[in-house]
């Protein structure tokens, strides 16, 4: 037997050798998952984003501020965009020239521009009034870059956490949350949802949300869906957005009881194992002259990633 071994061992060999060659299907990149870029240093400052996560929030949100005591209410991402865009001023300046906190396109018409860097009536300070009295706030010692990311997102339309440019007083319709479920059971969801490859029903919740317009006067309710993050409209997969009878509570992004009102359900038994598809929620207001998209194709990665699943072993 020690004799044959050595001879056993070539023949294995040689079989093997002729094993024909097999395309690997992750050669090609778009079968692959895009590169996680989805950390907090990778924000764009001048967003919406980048606004609320490093001015709004940390200088203005604080106790007995912007909190939700008064506006603007600075407490949420959402909540800070619909009290400043488009919005009406309570407090102007003496000459009453002003008529929004954040006029897209115009710092010399937007109040909150004012605020920032001038003590209006001589008595109400200027804006962040913590950093006014605080010299060692963070906020003076990075406030010309602060400044500068504010002026780049006004003068360049004033584009919500989406990259949605806003309607005039009507804002566009918003997307709170999403909540998903395979065959019954909760998915996992944290950057992205994660469902069970080869799931037979999957359902998927959106937290819709309109100021003006109600929920059920909204058109073209729809999502596309695609397994390309940067997708063409016209070779994606369309589904209807079906509108419930009577809303749903389930979280919000932040994680608080949310109304959802809007479901699609579909078979994904036939989508392969640690593949990626990625959502368009499409949404016309009657009254906006667009249909808006959540998220857009020029929205930050992390936000196209918010909106879409992983199907998982």
């Amino acid at each position: 037997m020690k004799k044959l071994f050595p001879y056993l061992v070539i023949v294995v060999l040689a079989v093997a050798g002729c094993t024909p060659d097999v395309d690997n299907p992750f050669d090609d990149p778009d079968n692959l998952p895009p590169e996680d870029t989805t950390g907090i240093d990778n924000i764009d400052p001048t967003s919406f984003v980048g606004l609320h996560q490093n001015i709004f929030k940390p200088t203005c949100a604080n106790s007995g501020c912007h909190d939700g005591t008064f506006e603007p209410d600075f407490r949420t991402i959402e909540s800070s965009y619909n009290t400043l865009v488009f919005h009406a001023i309570i407090k102007n300046n003496p000459a009453g020239t002003y008529e929004y906190r954040v006029k897209p396109g115009s710092l010399s018409e937007s109040i909150i521009w004012l605020r920032l860097n001038e003590d209006i009536d001589g008595i109400s300070g200027i804006m962040p009034l913590d950093a006014f009295y605080d010299p060692e706030s963070e906020w003076n010692a990075n406030k010309a870059e602060h400044l500068s990311n504010i002026s780049s997102w006004i003068m360049g339309g004033a584009l919500d956490m989406f990259g949605n440019a806003p309607g005039g007083n009507n804002q566009q319709p918003g997307i709170a949350g999403i909540y998903a479920e395979a065959d019954g059971n909760p998915c996992l969801i944290d950057d992205r949802i994660d469902v069970p490859a080869g799931s037979q029903s999957v359902s998927v919740w959106f937290a819709i949300n309109d100021l003006e317009t109600p929920i059920g006067n909204l058109e073209y309710n729809k999502v596309k869906m695609s397994g390309k993050i940067n997708f063409d409209d016209t070779l994606a997969t369309l589904h209807d957005l079906q509108l419930l009878g009577a809303p749903e509570t389930h979280p919000s992004f932040l994680n608080e009881p949310t109304n959802f009102q809007h479901k699609i359900t579909f078979n994904a038994s036939g989508y392969a194992a640690d593949s990626t598809y990625y959502m368009r929620v499409l949404l016309k207001d009657p009254v906006q002259p667009d249909t808006t998209s959540i998220p857009q194709a020029g929205s930050q990665l992390y936000i196209k990633k918010k909106f879409s699943w992983h199907f998982v072993d």
